[in-house]
Order: C-alpha cells, then structure tokens, then sequence
C-alpha cells in the first residue's frame, strides 16, 4: 500500500493533467478532431507500438541525438576542466559560451543544412551545438569546486597534469557533469525532432509531420506522448547509472 501511495504522490501532476484533459474532452469544450480521448489515444498509442514504422524512425532519432551528445560530452568535459584550471583559457573560452549560449542553435539549421546536407550530419551538428553549453558550464562549475586539498595532494604524490586530469578534476567533477548532461539530453530531444521535422525523409520528427499530414490528430498525440516517455526513459537512465557509479 505505502508503494503504490508514493506512486501516486510521485505522478500526482501527470495524472491530474490527465483528469483535466479528459474532463475537457467529456465537457465538449474542444472538438473532439483536434483534442480526441485519452481512450482513443491510448488505442492509437497500442496500435503504434507494434508497428515497424515507429521504430525504424525512432532508432534513427534515437542515432542522431546520441552522436551528437557523445561529440558534445567528449568535447565539453574536457574545454570545461581546462576553463577551470587555466585563467588564459577562461578569457578566451568565456566570451565565446557567454555570446553563445543565448543564440537558438537551430536557427542557423538552414546553414548547416548547406555545409552538412540534408542527412545526418546537419542534425547531429546541431544537436552537438545544443547540448555543449549545459555540459560546459556544469563542468566549469563543478571542476572549480572541486577540493584545492585533493589536487595539492595530487601534485605532491607526482602527478602529472594528465594523471590529475584523470584522477582528481575527472571525479571530483562527475557529479556536476552527470547535472549537465541532464540539462542537455532532453535538449538534444528536441532538436532532434525539431530539425527533422524541419527537413527530413526519416526519423520521428518526420513521422510526426507525415502523421499530421494525414490528420490524425490521435496518432499526433500519440507519438508525441511516446517521445515524451521515451526522454524521460532517457533521463531515468542516466540518473541510474549517475546513482550506481557516481555515489560520492
């Protein structure tokens, strides 16, 4: 009982948004074309989920958003502890995320569309611009607290700049790191769908604009219900494996 009270409490919002919803659908105050059931939606939901289709865009989405948030981790960690640690790299760096990071990534989409193609590439290019930012600035953050006592240890036992990198900044830094990819996976989701719904022949932001080309507004709800979960499925992930190997 006391399990399925802290379900209940956990997910009070959504399944209070659901009664809404329905209530407004039961009411008749929307037509029923544009805001179908949550019974209907539900079936669509059901009936989606063993299609191929859905799948085969999904994992295509699910590629894209994936490589441009490891070229984005693989690059940011490291430009976040070396800001940290050097002044000369952190005036030169700072302008650059400080004039950056308010500009919407995906409205320079058309000229990575230009240099990159229609594929892939464009996408995963603006899906790394998107989530370096978060991860930068959680790994600036994070590295300039980690403990001054650990990192003059370090120097004192030896270590070199290399094996401080991997022994101190590096876990000293994990827990800051594991917020900012938080920050920036969700983003990565929806830029992933955002610019292939903008321009795209697969994928599950071209799904959604094919579905609503047909005017099946469940459909529509449902795929946006499927993302919706399946980013939170995402985030779940990393708080997972954040808990299990980032404890300290």
């Amino acid at each position: 009982m006391k399990t399925i009270k802290n379900l209940i409490m956990k997910y009070l919002a959504l399944i209070l948004m659901a009664l809404f919803w329905q209530g407004l659908v039961l009411a008749g105050l929307f037509p029923k074309q544009l805001f179908p059931g949550l019974g209907e939606i539900s079936l669509v939901f059901g009936e989606l989920l063993v299609t191929s289709e859905l799948w085969t865009n999904m994992g295509v989405t699910l590629y894209r958003i994936l490589a441009g948030f490891f070229l984005a981790a693989v690059i940011g960690i490291p430009i976040g502890i070396q800001m940290s640690r050097s002044s000369i790299i952190d005036d030169l760096m700072q302008p650059i995320f400080t004039a950056g990071y308010p500009i919407p990534r995906v409205a320079l989409y058309p000229i990575f569309v230009l240099l990159f193609g229609l594929g892939s590439g464009s996408k995963i290019f603006t899906i790394f611009l998107e989530c370096i930012f978060p991860i930068v600035v959680s790994t600036y953050y994070g590295a300039k607290s980690v403990n001054p006592l650990f990192i003059w240890s370090g120097q004192n036992m030896g270590a070199n700049d290399r094996k401080l990198f991997w022994k101190v900044f590096l876990p000293g830094t994990m827990p800051s790191i594991f917020t900012g990819f938080r920050i920036a996976l969700p983003i990565g989701v929806v830029i992933a769908v955002l610019t292939e719904m903008i321009s795209s022949n697969n994928g599950i932001g071209y799904f959604l604009i094919y579905l609503s080309a047909s005017l099946s507004q469940s459909k529509v709800l449902a795929v946006v219900i499927f993302i919706s979960l399946f980013g939170y499925g995402l985030d779940r992930l990393l708080l997972f494996v954040r808990n299990r190997y980032v404890y300290w």
